[in-house]
């Protein structure tokens, strides 16, 4: 194949992947509209080089003003910056930024896996069209470790995961838990974290947990509810822990939490516990432990300007692997392969939907314990379904 052949095979890619990002964004700004009674609805669209113009066809200029209430609705649902409506050439537009790449939807790509195996997270897109899964069980994926620089996109990666084990599990079969001992009020910008809605999940055993004390008493009830299972040989219903800041936590929780955390790395796939563990200092030597390089079966490595540190987190050389740009590109490392993918985002709006979708009329519980803090010994059974 010549040169020549990439660059239009890369040009043919490139159009499709905008062609799919436009018509997945018409789709929710209809939807997000109609969820609201808007009169309004998309009727074709200008691309520019930075921003995507979506014409409004509406006859009511309350419909415009109500729409402009819903920007953070668009924001999330769109997975975007920033929306404005403007007035262009007789013409009212909705004007969206236009990302590097085209966003996955995370509930369009479950939708077109209707046989999702058990225990299996779609984490997003590869270049080839095809779904990147990852399968939790003591033979598969045991541990995933996330890494990438601030802004790559770890802590969305971490919530699209954690959404849609739970959108496609029941209750009783698998369970949640969701640390960051680096706060969870707000993030830098001062927006709500994107990893609290998730305490809107009945499969959540506890509140996301966001300080390091609070995080670390729970990594150590894991540790005591894994002896429990080795001894009882119980598996299920599985839990996934999803740890983001995973260094902050081991560096300011002391040994007892780092000896917790090595033995649920050893031990705990067999008793049907796993970590999705995700870092932005890649060059943190606890990385370089031998029980967390044999147990973590999965690595999603973002964006990363350290390329030695990158060689020592995938394991192996990834001289000739694609260049990650932007926030959302990944390669997954598993079992040696290595697979170029977009990340797969869920919204706050997708994720209501979801839920909606999952249980038809019912309110979502907040949590599925009665209590807020889990206890200090003994086994918890979780909630029912």
């Amino acid at each position: 194949m010549t040169e020549q052949d990439n660059e239009m095979d890369a040009e043919k890619l490139s159009k499709a992947r905008l062609h799919h990002q436009l018509g997945v964004q018409a789709q929710q700004i209809n939807r997000v509209l109609s969820h609201h009674h808007v009169p309004a609805t998309v009727a074709g669209g200008v691309v520019r080089s930075r921003m995507i113009s979506f014409d409004l066809q509406t006859q009511l200029a309350a419909g415009l003003e109500r729409i402009r209430g819903l920007k953070d609705d668009l924001v999330s649902a769109l997975g975007v910056s920033d929306v404005s409506v403007v007035r262009e050439d007789g013409q009212w537009r909705l004007r969206v930024g236009r990302p590097d790449d085209a966003p996955v939807p995370l509930l369009r790509l479950q939708a077109s896996l209707p046989n999702l195996p058990p225990a299996t997270a779609a984490v997003g897109m590869a270049d080839n069209g095809q779904p990147v899964l990852l399968r939790f069980g003591a033979n598969r994926v045991k541990h995933v470790l996330i890494a990438g620089d601030r802004g790559a996109g770890k802590t969305t990666l971490l919530r699209s995961i954690a959404a849609g084990l739970a959108l496609t599990h029941r209750q009783s079969a698998l369970q949640l838990l969701v640390l960051d001992p680096h706060g969870l009020d707000t993030d830098e910008s001062d927006a709500p974290h994107p990893l609290r809605p998730l305490g809107l999940l009945p499969h959540i055993l506890t509140d996301p947990t966001g300080t390091v004390d609070e995080c670390a008493a729970i990594v150590h009830f894991l540790a005591e509810e894994m002896e429990y299972r080795r001894r009882e040989q119980v598996q299920c219903p599985r839990i996934v822990a999803f740890i983001d800041h995973i260094i902050t936590l081991l560096d300011e929780a002391g040994d007892a939490t780092r000896h917790d955390v090595l033995r649920l790395i050893q031990y705990g796939a067999a008793a049907g516990i796993h970590l999705v563990m995700a870092t932005d200092q890649p060059g943190a030597p606890f990385l370089m432990d031998r029980t967390l390089r044999v147990g973590v079966s999965a690595r999603l490595i973002g964006r990363l300007g350290d390329v030695a540190a990158e060689r020592k987190v995938a394991g192996i050389a990834l001289d000739n692997a694609p260049v990650r740009y932007g926030e959302g590109d990944f390669l997954a490392v598993v079992g040696g392969a290595v697979t170029y993918f977009q990340a797969a985002f869920i919204g706050d709006y997708g994720l209501h939907t979801g839920l909606s979708q999952r249980a038809p009329g019912a309110r979502p519980r907040l949590r599925a314990a009665a209590t807020k803090h889990r206890p200090t010994g003994g086994r918890d059974r979780g909630g029912t379904e």
